[in-house]
Formats: C-alpha cells, structure tokens, sequence
C-alpha cells in the first residue's frame, strides 16, 4: 500500500470582468476571455490523495463553464507552499522525504495567465507514511531516522543502526550511565522545554531515568532477565534487542521523587505523572505504551515511557486517544 498524502482543498476565488460561453474544448483560457465568457467557478484535482514523503502529487486546475464544461488553466497557475518540505516541478508537489506523519503544509496555487483574473488556491497537506512502506522483507525497520517511524515486536531496528545525533540530555537525571543519558537532538531540546515548564506551571520536578540504549545495551539487558527469570518473563517486560524504542533515541523513562525515582506504575496517579499524560503532547511526546493497550503495544503499561513522535502527530494521537499503531492501522 502506497504512502499517503491527505489534500483537503479551500478555495478563495475573485474573479473579475468574466461571462461564459464555450464551443471549442480546446481554446485556452486567454481565448475564452476574449469570447467574454462567464466562468462559473475553478476546481482543484485531486482534491484528495494517498502518498507520503518522496511521493509525487501532480495537481489539475480546471475552470468551470456555463454547462458544467471545463477547461484546463493548469499551466496558468503556479505552484508552490509555506514550506521546505513541500517542492514544486511545475503542477507537481514532491514531498520531501523528511515530512513526518501528522504534518500539515500549505500549498498555495496563484493564476498567472495574461488576463485580469485573480485566483488563489490553498490546498493544506497532511503528510502519512504508511508502515507496509517503511519495512523490508526480513521486518527490519527502512527509515529509522525518521521521527514517526514505528519499532515494536513486529518491527525491528537493524543491529547496526546508532542515531547520528545524539546528544547529552541537559535536564536533571538520576543513573551515571553517560549512554543512557543521551538522545537525539529534538527530543532533547523537547524534553528540557517539558520539564521546565512542568516546574513552570506546576512546581513539579521531572527526573529523566533511561533514554537511548544500544542494540548491545539492549541484548545484555535481555538476556540477562532471560537468564534471571526465563524466557516468558523477559518477554513480558522487556524488548527483544533490536525491538526496543530505546535504540531509536527517541525514548525516554522518566520519574520523580514521588517514587522514588524508580519505574513504577503508581507514577501515572501522582501529580508528575498526571501532567505527563495531560502535557506530554505540547512538546511532542506521546505516553507509548497506555494503560488497558497491550494487546495492541505488545507491552504493558507503562506511564513513565515517553516518545518523541513531533508535536503534530503527538497531538493527534494524544486528541484521539489512541496508540502509536492505532493511529497508523486507522489510515492504511
């Protein structure tokens, strides 16, 4: 199944000096203007499609006639957006291959014929990329830098894989361990906007635990419950190597003094965990791994387990009250 791309269209059109009447399909629109004909109104096609990052989008405008005939003005329109990650080759949006699920852009279409019309189209672009397109056949993950990329049991990270940009987290954290105080840039700079504003507004004074683990980090760990517990066991409450979000560097446990700074499920009830799960969103976290989910995560709950996915589509599944994959297998 392809990416998807969803286009919803509005229209602001100001038309001036314009009557209607057409015989020749093929006249252009300059010709037309000088018939004096009467143009009804522009549509924007497709006004709805499936694609994502680096897909192609290519765009028809067409005027309407008197008789609901129409005419191609395509090539009199020009093309372009509010953004970076939206480019234009003539009538056809690429979509950058850095556009994250949940983004919204706008995409602007400006009349630029010889005649005396004004027509302004804005087209808003809400970006989404499929799962079935971010893996390869052995279930290894294809766009692990991305930040709405999805690693769960089903969908490994390669043994190989160590995000380029990680750095040293800049907010208070209670384990020595240097590598697990690290993660990838955005989600550090995320996390330090979150917990100062959860002292900001609240008093309440966030502790970061565990952020990014290597494959290796994560194999010891593993195994080493595995050896403790057995097999079920770690299975339950750990990831396999290669399947845990910590790899990503976009995951991070948090606590507070409340429980004492460990990983427990009574931290959703405290204060600081209250916050969490009502504030995590503005930054561009999402609680991975909610209460009452785990047939759909595949792990249990977790309220101390924070994702940075980017504040659009954070919101997004935060508003609908859902799950990472939820979100996903509700657009495919």
């Amino acid at each position: 199944m392809k990416k998807l791309l969803i286009i919803t269209v509005a229209l602001l059109i100001i038309l001036t000096g314009c009557k209607t009447v057409i015989e020749d399909p093929d006249v252009d629109l300059p010709d037309i203007i000088e018939k004096d004909p009467e143009i009804k109104g522009v549509n924007i096609s497709p006004e709805k499609v499936l694609a994502g990052s680096g897909e192609k989008v290519e765009f028809k405008v067409e005027a309407i006639l008197e008789g609901e005939k129409t005419i191609d003005i395509t090539s009199d329109m020009k093309f372009s957006s509010d953004t970076e990650k939206i480019s234009f080759e003539n009538n056809k949006a690429l979509v950058g291959e850095d556009a994250i699920t949940g983004e919204e852009h706008v995409v602007i279409a400006e009349y630029i014929g010889a005649e005396e019309v004004d027509i302004d189209l804005y087209a808003t672009i809400e970006v989404f990329n499929s799962l079935e397109d971010t893996i390869d056949e052995n279930g290894v993950i294809t766009n692990p830098e991305a930040y709405d990329m999805v690693v769960n049991k089903e969908r490994n990270l390669s043994s190989q894989y160590v995000p380029q940009d990680l750095v040293k987290l800049e907010v208070e954290t209670c384990l020595p361990n240097p590598e697990i105080n690290q993660l990838r840039k955005a989600a550090s700079d995320a996390i330090t906007k979150m917990f100062k504003t959860a002292d900001e507004e609240e008093g309440l004074n966030l502790v970061a635990r565990s952020g990014y683990r290597s494959y290796a980090t994560q194999d010891s760990l593993y195994h080493g419950i595995v050896n403790k517990y057995g097999q079920d066991y770690a299975d339950k409450y750990s990831a396999y190597p290669g399947q845990s979000e910590h790899q990503t560097g976009l995951a991070l446990d948090i606590t507070a003094a409340s429980v004492n700074y460990q990983l427990e499920d009574v931290f959703g009830e405290t204060e600081e965990g209250i916050w969490t799960k009502e504030n995590a969103h503005r930054f561009g976290f999402i609680i991975r791994y909610p209460e009452g989910k785990e047939d759909i995560t595949g792990y249990l709950y977790e309220p101390w387990h924070l994702r940075y996915v980017g504040e659009n589509l954070a919101t997004k599944i935060f508003r609908q009250d859902t799950t990472l994959e939820e979100y996903f297998m509700n657009k495919e």
